[in-house]
Protein backbone atom coordinates (compact mmCIF):
# COMPACT_ATOMS: atom_id res chain seq x y z
CA UNK A 1 0.00 0.00 0.00
CA UNK A 2 1.51 3.11 -1.20
CA UNK A 3 1.72 6.42 1.80
CA UNK A 4 -0.87 8.04 -0.48
CA UNK A 5 -3.22 4.96 -0.18
CA UNK A 6 -2.80 4.64 3.34
CA UNK A 7 -2.91 8.73 4.30
CA UNK A 8 -6.51 8.93 2.44
CA UNK A 9 -7.52 5.99 3.98
CA UNK A 10 -6.75 6.83 7.47
CA UNK A 11 -8.33 10.08 6.69
CA UNK A 12 -11.45 8.35 5.57
CA UNK A 13 -12.06 6.24 8.62
CA UNK A 14 -11.56 9.02 10.83
CA UNK A 15 -13.96 11.58 8.77
CA UNK A 16 -16.13 8.83 8.13
CA UNK A 17 -16.45 8.11 12.19
CA UNK A 18 -17.20 11.73 13.18
CA UNK A 19 -19.72 12.21 10.74
CA UNK A 20 -21.79 9.34 11.68
CA UNK A 21 -21.19 10.89 15.44
CA UNK A 22 -22.91 13.95 14.96
CA UNK A 23 -26.38 14.61 16.93
CA UNK A 24 -29.41 14.30 14.83
CA UNK A 25 -30.31 17.37 15.70
CA UNK A 26 -26.77 18.63 14.02
CA UNK A 27 -27.71 16.90 11.03
CA UNK A 28 -31.10 17.97 10.37
CA UNK A 29 -29.94 21.68 10.48
CA UNK A 30 -27.00 21.13 8.39
CA UNK A 31 -29.41 19.52 5.91
CA UNK A 32 -31.59 22.54 6.68
CA UNK A 33 -29.31 25.04 5.96
CA UNK A 34 -27.54 23.26 2.45
CA UNK A 35 -30.41 23.92 0.43
CA UNK A 36 -30.11 27.89 0.48
CA UNK A 37 -26.50 27.05 0.41
CA UNK A 38 -26.61 25.42 -2.75
CA UNK A 39 -28.95 27.70 -4.47
CA UNK A 40 -25.83 30.59 -3.86
CA UNK A 41 -24.37 29.15 -7.38
CA UNK A 42 -23.54 31.16 -9.97
CA UNK A 43 -26.31 31.11 -12.51
CA UNK A 44 -28.38 28.75 -10.46
CA UNK A 45 -31.73 30.00 -12.14
CA UNK A 46 -29.98 28.34 -15.36
CA UNK A 47 -29.01 25.06 -14.10
CA UNK A 48 -32.09 22.85 -14.90
CA UNK A 49 -30.36 19.09 -14.66
CA UNK A 50 -28.98 18.76 -11.58
CA UNK A 51 -27.30 15.32 -10.68
CA UNK A 52 -28.03 14.48 -7.22
CA UNK A 53 -27.58 11.45 -4.26
CA UNK A 54 -29.01 10.26 -1.47
CA UNK A 55 -27.43 10.42 1.70
CA UNK A 56 -26.08 7.50 3.46
CA UNK A 57 -23.22 6.91 6.09
CA UNK A 58 -23.80 9.97 8.17
CA UNK A 59 -23.28 12.04 4.85
CA UNK A 60 -24.92 15.88 4.70
CA UNK A 61 -28.44 14.93 3.59
CA UNK A 62 -29.61 16.79 0.32
CA UNK A 63 -32.89 15.60 0.46
CA UNK A 64 -34.57 19.36 1.18
CA UNK A 65 -32.66 20.47 -1.64
CA UNK A 66 -34.17 17.78 -3.85
CA UNK A 67 -37.52 18.36 -2.76
CA UNK A 68 -36.58 22.60 -3.87
CA UNK A 69 -35.19 21.68 -7.13
CA UNK A 70 -38.50 19.25 -7.97
CA UNK A 71 -40.32 21.96 -6.87
CA UNK A 72 -38.94 24.32 -9.23
CA UNK A 73 -39.39 22.28 -12.06
CA UNK A 74 -35.89 21.16 -12.28
CA UNK A 75 -34.83 17.42 -13.04
CA UNK A 76 -33.34 15.71 -10.55
CA UNK A 77 -31.14 12.07 -11.56
CA UNK A 78 -29.50 10.01 -9.19
CA UNK A 79 -26.33 7.74 -9.41
CA UNK A 80 -26.72 4.54 -10.54
CA UNK A 81 -23.54 1.77 -10.39
CA UNK A 82 -22.11 0.10 -13.33
CA UNK A 83 -20.29 -3.15 -13.15
CA UNK A 84 -17.25 -1.03 -14.92
CA UNK A 85 -17.36 1.14 -11.65
CA UNK A 86 -18.38 4.16 -13.20
CA UNK A 87 -22.35 5.59 -13.08
CA UNK A 88 -24.99 6.35 -14.93
CA UNK A 89 -27.88 9.08 -13.87
CA UNK A 90 -30.98 7.85 -13.66
CA UNK A 91 -33.84 10.59 -13.61
CA UNK A 92 -36.14 10.70 -10.08
CA UNK A 93 -38.63 12.49 -9.96
CA UNK A 94 -39.62 11.97 -5.94
CA UNK A 95 -40.56 10.47 -3.11
CA UNK A 96 -43.59 8.37 -5.23
CA UNK A 97 -40.06 6.77 -7.54
CA UNK A 98 -39.37 3.40 -6.61
CA UNK A 99 -36.15 2.77 -5.96
CA UNK A 100 -33.87 -0.43 -5.52
CA UNK A 101 -30.83 -0.94 -3.64
CA UNK A 102 -27.56 -1.05 -5.27
CA UNK A 103 -24.69 -3.46 -3.99
CA UNK A 104 -23.84 -1.32 -1.35
CA UNK A 105 -27.59 -0.65 -0.08
CA UNK A 106 -27.90 2.89 -1.36
CA UNK A 107 -31.24 3.31 -3.35
CA UNK A 108 -30.73 3.82 -6.78
CA UNK A 109 -33.12 4.33 -9.52
CA UNK A 110 -34.63 1.11 -11.39
CA UNK A 111 -32.98 -0.14 -14.67
CA UNK A 112 -36.11 1.39 -16.75
CA UNK A 113 -35.85 4.64 -15.64
CA UNK A 114 -35.08 7.52 -17.94
CA UNK A 115 -31.07 7.90 -18.55
CA UNK A 116 -28.88 11.16 -18.30
CA UNK A 117 -25.34 11.23 -20.45
CA UNK A 118 -23.21 12.57 -17.49
CA UNK A 119 -22.19 15.14 -20.20
CA UNK A 120 -26.03 16.80 -20.78
CA UNK A 121 -26.36 17.46 -17.15
CA UNK A 122 -25.67 21.03 -15.95
CA UNK A 123 -24.46 20.27 -12.57
CA UNK A 124 -23.51 17.47 -10.24
CA UNK A 125 -23.53 17.60 -6.34
CA UNK A 126 -21.19 14.93 -5.02
CA UNK A 127 -20.94 13.16 -1.93
CA UNK A 128 -17.42 12.89 -0.23
CA UNK A 129 -15.63 12.27 3.01
CA UNK A 130 -12.95 15.22 3.33
CA UNK A 131 -12.42 18.61 1.15
CA UNK A 132 -10.17 21.30 0.77
CA UNK A 133 -10.87 24.96 -0.52
CA UNK A 134 -8.22 24.14 -3.73
CA UNK A 135 -11.26 21.76 -4.66
CA UNK A 136 -9.78 18.75 -3.83
CA UNK A 137 -12.27 15.77 -2.38
CA UNK A 138 -11.63 12.50 -0.60
CA UNK A 139 -14.49 10.47 -1.29
CA UNK A 140 -15.54 6.94 -0.41
CA UNK A 141 -12.52 5.38 -2.13
CA UNK A 142 -14.50 3.69 -4.97
CA UNK A 143 -13.69 6.24 -7.59
CA UNK A 144 -16.85 5.71 -9.20
CA UNK A 145 -16.89 9.50 -9.73
CA UNK A 146 -13.32 10.10 -10.84
CA UNK A 147 -14.12 7.57 -13.28
CA UNK A 148 -17.22 9.24 -14.91
CA UNK A 149 -16.06 12.50 -14.90
CA UNK A 150 -12.31 12.32 -15.73
CA UNK A 151 -12.58 13.70 -19.30
CA UNK A 152 -15.49 15.47 -19.27
CA UNK A 153 -15.08 19.50 -19.17
CA UNK A 154 -18.79 20.06 -17.82
CA UNK A 155 -20.70 19.64 -15.70
CA UNK A 156 -20.49 22.05 -12.70
CA UNK A 157 -19.21 19.94 -10.32
CA UNK A 158 -20.48 20.60 -6.84
CA UNK A 159 -19.06 18.87 -3.66
CA UNK A 160 -21.64 18.66 -0.96
CA UNK A 161 -19.99 18.63 2.74
CA UNK A 162 -19.90 19.61 6.53
CA UNK A 163 -18.12 22.11 7.21
CA UNK A 164 -16.07 19.49 10.13
CA UNK A 165 -15.09 17.71 6.76
CA UNK A 166 -12.66 20.75 5.58
CA UNK A 167 -8.68 19.97 5.10
CA UNK A 168 -6.03 22.32 4.82
CA UNK A 169 -4.79 19.69 2.24
CA UNK A 170 -5.47 16.50 0.80
CA UNK A 171 -3.43 13.39 -0.50
CA UNK A 172 -4.28 13.03 -4.13
CA UNK A 173 -4.07 10.49 -6.96
CA UNK A 174 -3.44 11.76 -10.61
CA UNK A 175 -6.82 10.24 -11.29
CA UNK A 176 -8.35 12.40 -8.82
CA UNK A 177 -11.33 14.52 -10.08
CA UNK A 178 -11.57 18.34 -8.65
CA UNK A 179 -14.45 20.04 -7.55
CA UNK A 180 -15.68 24.01 -9.03
CA UNK A 181 -17.56 24.37 -5.85
CA UNK A 182 -17.94 22.93 -2.42
CA UNK A 183 -21.88 23.97 -0.43
CA UNK A 184 -21.47 22.89 3.10
CA UNK A 185 -24.18 24.19 6.36
CA UNK A 186 -22.44 27.38 6.38
CA UNK A 187 -20.85 28.36 3.04
CA UNK A 188 -20.09 28.08 -0.70
CA UNK A 189 -16.73 28.22 -1.23
CA UNK A 190 -15.59 28.50 -5.37
CA UNK A 191 -12.81 26.07 -5.43
CA UNK A 192 -11.65 26.88 -9.48
CA UNK A 193 -12.25 29.91 -11.47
Amino acid sequence: MSDITATKSELRRQLRAARRALPPATQHQARDRLSHTVTQLPDWHLLQRIGLYLAADGEIDPSLLAEQLLTEGKQVYLPVIQDDKTLQFGRWQGSADELIANRYGISEPRPESTRAATATLDCICLPLVAWSETGKRLGMGGGYYDRTLADLSGPLRVGLGYEMQREDALPGDAWDVDLDFVATEAALYRCRT
